[in-house]
């Protein structure tokens, strides 16, 4: 529009008579050079221009200078935009441990409902605890806890009571306990008594529940967070991009700056074009 109103403005002095024609003139000329100018400059930071098949130097600078452009972009918003410690602010702000609390009641109850999860829950859990009450650290932990409590009850006590047998007699009680417990009834009417009692959403039982899992879940955030490198992942989604993709994500971003710099190109051109008129008088 600022480049058809100049070239107008500069037509229409042909049919006026001096001395307008020629402050029409000089106003409407260099309001459109100025016009273009602003206009073929804005259009150099995306597209190569050649003359006779010669590349301009300097233009295609955005095109030329990708790389850095992505680099520069990642890094902003790595470090000024998307920054760990605003992002954990932010979902905790949200409902984000509620709805931990519900997936957690949600995948309890389920898998309550379901004997094949039930048993592999009883099952995984008969495992790790036969293999940790069978390991030498349980073992040694449990024979020095039953000396030191055999000592304390006396002579006869130490003279009558093994600790090791004890201590034997102890471990494989529990280790029988863990082999039969992936079939026994009552461990999983437990599991399932254990669900219902999930607090239900909303209620103060669950919000209790939910101020004692903020510090794991902010634990869990910060752990998740430092795992993710956010430079890397924007670089890596910039670098799919296509010379025409950067060039309409810039424009997008930018386009009605850019249109103002056309603007103000026309009409600071008009005023240079007025200032010429009255220094030639």
């Amino acid at each position: 529009m600022t480049g058809i109103v100049s070239a107008a403005l500069a037509g229409i002095s042909f049919a006026l008579p001096e001395p307008w024609k020629r402050a029409v003139f000089l106003v409407g000329s260099a309001a459109f050079v100025g016009w273009g100018t602003n206009a073929v400059a804005i259009r150099m930071l995306f597209d190569r221009f050649r003359i006779l098949g010669i590349p301009i130097p300097f233009t295609g600078v955005i095109p030329a200078k990708r790389e850095a452009l992505i680099a520069a972009i990642s890094h902003s918003v790595a470090n000024k935009l998307v920054q760990p410690g605003a992002l954990k602010e932010q979902v905790l702000k949200s409902d984000f441990v509620a709805a931990l609390v519900e997936v957690a009641r949600d995948r309890l109850r389920r898998a309550s409902s379901d004997d094949t999860m039930v048993g592999k829950i009883l099952e995984e859990v008969s495992s790790r605890g036969r293999e940790m009450v069978r390991s030498p650290r349980v073992r040694e932990q449990l024979r020095r806890r039953l000396a030191d409590g055999i000592r304390e009850k006396g002579f006869f006590a130490r003279a009558l009571v093994d600790p090791d047998a004890v201590g034997n007699a102890i471990v494989d009680t529990a280790h029988a306990f863990l082999t039969d417990l992936p079939s026994d009834p009552d461990a999983k009417a437990r599991i399932r008594e254990l669900a219902e009692r999930v607090p239900a959403a909303g209620s103060v039982e669950a919000k209790a529940l939910e101020e004692r899992l903020r510090p794991m879940a902010e634990g869990m955030l910060e752990a998740t967070l430092a795992r993710i490198d956010v430079e890397t992942i924007v670089k890596g989604n910039l670098d799919g991009y296509t010379d025409k993709q950067i060039k309409e994500l810039v424009l997008r971003a930018t386009s009605e700056h850019l249109g103002w710099l056309e603007v103000w190109g026309g009409v600071l051109g008009a005023i240079s074009g007025v200032l010429m008129h009255f220094l030639t008088q």
